[in-house]
């Protein structure tokens, strides 16, 4: 049976990815890495803690605390938590509060240094605590928001230490994708300060005073030069060069690599600066080259993984129906496909309501932040996301109605009519889909600690509480995906092959996407200018910076479920499986990898 070969394939792309992607994470074996979980008066920590085979009470090593940026995990730094380690580095790779496998900090419970370093203190303390680490060399590093933890936790130590009221534990900072702003509050840090700030970064543009193409002219960051030198900085900024303080004997660095914002945790680049600077400022037990890099193996094997789970999904919705109770879902003869006939119509009603797609990005995502965030809806962002997903869905209905399609009197023909035995047997069939499909993804994490991804587009194993708060966003993808569903069947001519239909569906879903990320990005090429950040100030600023990126995953999220679409409605002669099965592992995705403002 072709399904079967096809299950087989998946398997294999899947346990075959991640187990490389695992021995790779690893360094070969020369690292244990071990799923740490604390719990602290700010509440439940989590994280990844690599111990090299260097490591040991008889000579302890160095130690790092990696943080990622908002609406990310753990597993985001991994380019660091895999090269540093493998460098003989003990690593922490956190899950911040509110963020991956860690529970939300309440605001009555806890320091208010774990809760503002989101619990990058907590690590510091932790790993302070270990045999195997040396405590006078504990470095801390992050990115975007995780680089703001970084600096909060330097900043605190040094003024701990400098007013007599603890020890400094903090050797060495790394900011990455943010500013050092402690240093106008406290300067010099009591440690090794390092800056990495991408010349195209979406947020510097929007509050920093220039382009960013000039940062090292930037009066701000020669500002925060001075700061920790204690000398005033008036020329150009060497990239790389330490600037050091006669009286503390600490310096501060920076690199200024030409890249946005998320590529500063997917670089070669940016990770070669991150090992520099720690190789200097608290020796390498394991001197490896920066150049000498193995994390975009793991990236590679993560991707395969993640293909194969997507891949997963149509052969395995087949397999079941072969099953008794299923059978009667499956068509008895191939369905046939309705045909477009005027192809302006076509154009037109699929052009403008992509373009609207585009343009409603901002207001519903921007609404739904700002009043889809509550004890029901805890997540910060998923709210938004689905009102606008839901809007897009509307959208397209009602565009499929200006374009000739009647929902009674097709809804036979256009597999939209269902009874309800079929429509409960669906259901169970989506579900189980989605729960075979997701157990592929706790078996490879409890064997090799690795998730499905490829730079910002993950799939992870995920604490089960997270379910019910799926369910609850659940109903906004799935009014999108069933009526995407029937979208993409119609959206052909007779002439049309299957794979020109696919195509053709993939870019209607996502023009409009493309369209408002394209137009973010087009000003960096002439003025090193953001869009958004050109027209917009103030926090609408900050959201310009953002929205772009939350669409990042979006892309490919909607070119799978099309593809999806339109192989299921061929087995199936109706809408709904496929709407079901993609709405229900896209809220799970979803839910699984962005960060939460209320307890769940």
């Amino acid at each position: 049976m072709k399904a079967k070969r096809w299950l087989v394939l998946a398997l294999l792309m899947i346990f075959v990815g991640a187990g490389i992607a695992g021995f790779v994470q690893t360094s070969f074996g020369y690292v244990r890495l071990v799923d740490v979980t604390l719990e602290t008066d700010t509440g439940t920590f989590t994280g990844y803690l690599m111990i090299p085979q260097n490591a040991t009470a008889a000579t302890p090593a160095p130690a790092i605390v990696t943080s990622h940026g908002y609406l990310n995990n753990r597993e985001m730094q991994d380019l660091n938590y895999v090269e540093l380690s493998r460098r003989g580095f003990v690593v922490f790779a956190m899950d911040a509060y509110s963020h991956g496998d860690s529970s939300v900090s309440v605001s009555d419970r806890g320091s208010e240094i774990s809760r503002s370093t989101g619990g990058m203190t907590d690590a510091v303390e932790y790993l302070s605590t270990l045999d195997f680490v040396d405590p006078a060399r504990i470095g801390v590093t992050g990115h975007s928001m995780g680089g703001g933890y970084a600096d909060k936790t330097a900043k605190y130590y040094s003024q701990l230490a400098a007013e007599g009221k603890g020890e400094n534990k903090v050797a060495a900072a790394l900011i990455v994708g943010n500013v050092p702003s402690g240093l106008q509050e406290f300067s010099p840090y009591d440690c090794e300060v390092g800056i990495i700030a991408g010349r195209f970064d979406e947020f510097f543009i929007v509050t920093v005073k220039g382009t960013m193409i000039t940062i090292l002219d930037n009066p701000i960051a020669k500002g925060l030069l001075s700061l920790q030198s204690g000398t005033e900085v008036t020329e150009t900024i060497v990239e790389g060069k330490r600037y050091e303080n006669a009286s503390t004997g600490h310096g501060i660095r920076m690199w200024a690599p030409w890249q946005t914002h998320p590529w500063n945790h997917f670089s070669k680049t940016a990770c070669a600066h991150a090992i520099e600077f720690f190789t200097d400022a608290l020796g390498a037990p394991r001197p490896i080259s920066e150049t000498d890099q193995i994390w975009q193996i793991k990236e590679l094997c993560n991707c395969i993984a993640l293909c194969g789970f997507f891949l997963l999904l149509v052969p395995l919705a087949e397999c079941l129906m072969s099953l008794p109770f299923f059978s009667e879902l499956k068509a008895k003869t191939e369905p046939k496909l309705l045909a477009s006939v005027n192809k302006k119509t076509y154009t037109v009603t699929n052009l403008v309501s992509t373009i609207l797609a585009g343009i409603l990005i901002i207001p519903l995502v921007a609404v739904g932040f700002l009043f889809l965030v509550n004890p029901f809806w805890p997540q910060d962002t998923t709210g938004g996301i689905g009102l606008w997903t839901l809007f897009c869905g509307l959208i397209s209905l009602l565009f499929l109605r200006i374009g000739g399609f009647h929902p009674i009197k097709e809804a036979k023909e256009s597999g939209l009519a269902i009874d309800s035995r079929k429509l409960c047997k669906s259901i169970l069939l989506a579900l189980a889909v989605t729960c075979i499909a997701f157990s592929t993804v706790f078996v490879t994490d409890w064997l090799f600690k690795t998730d499905f991804r490829i730079w910002t587009f993950a799939i992870r194993a995920f604490n089960p509480a997270k379910i019910w708060v799926a369910v609850k966003y659940l109903p906004f993808f799935l009014v999108y995906y069933v009526i995407n569903s029937l979208a993409v069947t119609r959206n052909r001519f007779k002439t049309w092959s299957e794979g020109k239909q696919i195509f053709m569906s993939c870019l209607w879903n996502t023009l409009g996407i493309l369209l408002f990320v394209f137009l973010q990005y087009i000003p960096l090429a002439i003025n090193g200018m953001t869009f958004f950040g050109a027209i917009m100030s103030g926090p609408l600023a900050s959201a310009g910076a953002l929205f772009p990126l939350l669409m990042f995953p979006v892309v490919p999220i909607l070119w799978i479920a099309a593809a999806i679409a339109l192989k299921m409605y061929k087995k199936t002669g109706n809408v709904w499986i496929a709407g079901l099965i993609n709405a229900m592992v896209v809220t799970m995705l979803t839910v699984a990898n962005t960060s939460f403002s209320y307890p769940y």
